[in-house]
């Protein structure tokens, strides 16, 4: 993540997934945090994040 619009299309996916409450993608630290119902999976997620066009993804739970 680089700019506004990698988070502009970050935030995008992974918004659409069902359950997503919030995202909040981060510049300076290169991380996404999102808040959810507990319906969302963590595959889901990377997914999404992945959709976006990035795909080094660690989770931290």
């Amino acid at each position: 993540m680089m700019c506004q619009h990698c988070i502009k299309a970050i935030t995008s996916e992974v918004k659409a997934i069902p359950g997503v409450q919030d995202v909040q993608a981060n510049l300076d630290d290169h991380s996404v945090r999102v808040q959810h119902d507990g319906h969302a999976s963590v595959s889901d997620l990377i997914a999404a994040i992945n959709e976006a066009g990035y795909d080094e993804v660690s989770v931290l739970a």
